[in-house]
């Protein structure tokens, strides 16, 4: 399946709840599993992003699908790419 990175950035009303971030973390992880993604890794940031989360879905209108709704929550906004695996990468330029 394919791999997706996605960079957040918590909004004004995200960082008011951030008390209930754990929760909807959570909540949101159970989602994507729900709609056909898996989360396979999370991370709070320091920088110009916040959060960084690495889904394996099996298209991209599945992860769209997910970043979408956890973004219309109000709690963060994405900037989504779509990733290859070095190994992958490295056979695709092979000439």
């Amino acid at each position: 399946m394919p791999i997706f990175v996605a960079l957040g950035k918590a909004t004004e009303t995200g960082i008011r709840n951030l008390e209930a971030f754990a929760v909807r973390h959570d909540r949101a992880v159970q989602r994507a599993e729900a709609a056909g993604g898996k989360v396979l890794a999370s991370y709070a940031l320091l920088g110009h992003y916040d959060y960084l989360v690495i889904l394996d879905c099996p298209d991209e209108r599945t992860a769209m699908y997910i970043l979408t709704r956890e973004a219309s929550g109000g709690n963060v906004r994405y900037e989504t790419l779509t990733a290859m695996p070095m190994k992958d990468f490295t056979t695709l330029i092979q000439f």
